[in-house]
């Protein structure tokens, strides 16, 4: 007797002191996450065998004491229920630890037991009494269906199977081994009445729920906090394994391997986000010849992460993802997946994902979290080596253009200097240190070379950049001279012209002779012409008639050829006289000559200019020429029922003059072509017009004689504008009489 007092004194310490550590753990537990599968799973294995124990300790005792049968019985069913949700729930508990068989068998199993529970709780209700007897000791004999004992022993074997095969996916040897205990006093609970009488089994049981909940006490809230900071040393020892690093490639090789061996996992690869898709750049551990493949955003589980910029776990890729692989061979070889962006200054650099095989552990919230405390350092790291390599090669383009230009500027035969703002020479070629005595032109004054007032002039309109001449020795070069802003300086270019000031001399002279020796034939030839034409008026045919003007229109033409050619070279050579000129009086007769040819051809000439004109230092004849060829050419392309406008209009600058007609115009292509020499448009509805194709040119060299400007504007078909813009005398000008002609 006094042995079966002592046993069930120690049940009852032995359960009861399990069952308040196991419920303190669990709480604990719940506490730390309470949607994670696997703790509700725990907490429902738990309390089915806190019911368990509880309905054991209370049957045992009232039959020890005697008391009634039915609390007796109703102490049994509190205990079949325990055990059947016991059994059930150390199976669906191994099922959530790792990992399940699919969501579907998951979903049918714990409706099954859930089905299972409520007939255990249906049948306690009803009048069926349980199978139990009590022996004369006290000791307390109940018995289990051989259905029920079957489904226990069944629930109880895939538990300790599930856990067995899939160990590896279970973190720490404490689990595995209260589960494995927890089914040897299922087993010894259903196989050994006399073990069942003495709660041998029912005290391994309990024994082994404190081990399990010791366990995953130890699994999710000790070894996190106690790692904690051995963790933070990793991630910052990893952080500089990554930083050490320059280079992209063994950048993102250090992250991958980094990432992989600081969480314990079988391979690692990142994404790299560029060109709006997401690029496999590096494997860890894995196959590469997929290197290269690509997402888009949205697409894969590294596509959702990058564009959501949060992580994400998977327990079981095979089963769990259904959208796009993030690789080929993903579907049939990956296993629990671990995904974080990569994002730098709030910009998607890529992602990081670390791999587990299909036999592999699973993640937990502490290997994301490690994992998201990584991925910022791989992200900065990963920045800065797009830095280094960006830097690398610029430096690189850099240094194969100074080269390339050095050795233009070493090669060329033209000077070349840089100046600074002072016009100190801090730059020049050979070529330009062989225009000093001393061939050395560095650090000396460009003003040493150049003339000053030149010099300064070209320096006033320095962004324009207009060329000057300078005679060094006996040669002369032809000096540009450029703006560097950013260095606050200039650069210096000179061409030796002096082989072209020959040719253009001697082609002046050339020109000038001729067109000198050709003038005297000529007037000799339009005299004898004209008195050709004058004795055989009366004997001239009608056909004669019509040679003879041909023939004295094309000499005509060819004084005009000669004389323009005579006026252009003059005006080139800047021999020119000027004085004060009446715009006004110049426009003014320029229209009354070819008022009456406007007239001829039904052409209206229309004059629209301010009272007060100013007065221009120029030559006379040659703008009255100017104005004279820009409203012959009108009148030639306007055709009848057109319209010429001359108009002028005061500018800061000075004076603008617009000569503008109703004719065919000026195609596109030929606009930047009408001022060279010879240069003839072809217009559609002009091809019977003749021209030298000088007139043009000669205006621009007589405008840019009087330090003036012209342009054009033209659109086929509707007709062209000349714009001559001119600076005026500080003198006040005078009225041209009439505003409107």
């Amino acid at each position: 007797m006094e042995s079966v007092n002592l046993a069930n004194t120690a049940f009852l310490l032995i359960n009861s002191l399990s069952i308040v550590l196991a419920l303190v753990m669990l709480l604990q537990l719940l506490w730390q996450d309470s949607r994670s599968p696997a703790n509700l799973a725990f907490a429902f294995f738990s309390v089915m065998s806190m019911a368990w124990s509880g309905g054991a300790m209370i049957s045992r005792s009232l039959a020890f004491v005697g008391g009634p049968e039915s609390l007796t019985a109703l102490g049994i069913r509190v205990l079949e229920i325990g055990f059947t949700g016991a059994c059930s729930g150390l199976y669906l508990f191994t099922l959530a630890l790792t990992g399940g068989q699919g969501r579907r068998f998951d979903r049918i199993a714990t409706i099954s037991v859930a089905a299972l529970i409520l007939y255990q709780v249906l049948l306690s209700f009803s009048n069926s009494t349980p199978g139990f007897t009590v022996r004369p000791d006290g000791m307390l004999l109940y018995t289990f269906s051989t259905p029920a004992t079957v489904l226990y022993f069944s629930f109880g074997a895939a538990a300790a199977l599930l856990a067995w095969g899939r160990r590896h996916k279970i973190r720490g040897g404490r689990l595995l081994i209260g589960i494995l205990g927890y089914m040897m006093g299922i087993s010894l609970e259903l196989i050994s009445p006399e073990l069942r009488t003495r709660a041998l089994s029912i005290n391994i049981c309990a024994f082994s729920l404190l081990v399990i909940s010791y366990a995953q006490l130890r699994a999710q809230i000790i070894e996190p906090l106690s790692g904690r900071a051995a963790q933070l040393q990793a991630v910052r020892d990893v952080g500089l394994a990554i930083t050490s690093r320059l280079r992209l490639g063994e950048v993102l090789s250090a992250v991958a391997g980094q990432a992989a061996g600081i969480l314990g996992v079988s391979g690692a690869a990142i994404f790299l986000y560029q060109n709006e898709v997401l690029e496999l750049a590096v494997v860890h551990n894995m196959p590469d010849k997929f290197l290269g493949h690509r997402l888009n955003l949205g697409e894969g589980l590294a596509g959702q992460v990058a564009q959501t910029r949060q992580s994400a776990r998977i327990e079981d890729y095979h089963r769990d993802w259904t959208g796009t692989p993030d690789m080929p061979y993903a579907q049939e070889s990956f296993g629990a997946v671990i995904a974080a962006p990569l994002i730098f200054a709030d910009e998607v650099m890529g992602v990081l994902m670390v791999i587990e095989g299909v036999s592999g552990r699973r993640f937990d919230k502490d290997d994301v979290r490690l994992l998201d405390l990584l991925s910022p350092q791989a992200a900065v790291a990963i920045t800065n080596s797009r830095l280094f390599e960006r830097q690398r090669a610029l430096t690189e383009e850099l240094e194969t253009a100074k080269n390339q230009l050095e050795a233009v500027l070493t090669s060329t035969e033209n000077p070349v200097m840089a100046l600074d703002h002072t016009m100190r020479i801090i730059f020049a070629n050979p070529a330009a240190d062989a225009l000093f005595e001393d061939g050395r032109a560095s650090g000396k004054m460009f003003r040493d070379i150049a003339p000053f007032d030149p010099l300064m002039q070209v320096l006033q309109d320095a962004r324009i950049g207009a060329p000057f001449e300078l005679v060094i020795d006996t040669k002369t070069y032809l000096c540009h001279l450029g703006g560097l802003r950013r260095l606050m300086g200039f650069v210096a270019v000179l061409n030796d012209i002096t082989h072209l000031k020959e040719i253009d001399r001697q082609k002046t002279q050339m020109i000038q002779l001729t067109s000198h020796n050709l003038k005297n034939p000529l007037f000799a030839a339009m005299s004898s012409f004209e008195l050709i034409q004058e004795d055989g008026e009366a004997i001239f045919t009608e056909q004669m008639r019509r040679d003879m003007s041909h023939l004295w229109m094309a000499l005509q033409r060819m004084e005009r050829i000669i004389h323009n050619i005579l006026n252009l070279e003059r005006v080139q050579t800047g021999s020119l006289d000027y004085e004060e000129c009446a715009l006004d009086q110049i426009i003014v007769e320029s229209l009354h000559d070819f008022r009456a040819q406007a007239e001829r051809e039904g052409i209206s000439l229309h004059l629209e200019m301010p009272e007060d004109m100013p007065l221009v230092h120029g030559n006379r004849h040659y703008l009255n020429q100017v104005f004279a060829n820009l409203i012959e050419n009108a009148v030639k392309f306007t055709p009848r029922g057109g319209q010429i406008t001359v108009s002028a209009s005061h500018v800061p600058e000075g004076v603008v003059i617009k000569v503008q007609d109703t004719g065919v115009g000026i195609p596109p292509n030929a606009l930047s072509r009408v001022f060279e020499r010879f240069f003839r448009a072809r217009q559609p509805g002009a091809e019977n017009i003749s021209g030298s194709g000088l007139g043009l040119s000669l205006v621009k060299a007589v405008i840019d004689a009087h330090a003036g400007r012209i342009w054009v504007e033209s659109e086929s078909g509707v007709g062209t504008t000349f714009f001559i813009a001119l600076p005026v005398q500080q003198s006040v000008g005078r009225g041209a009489g009439s505003a409107t002609s």
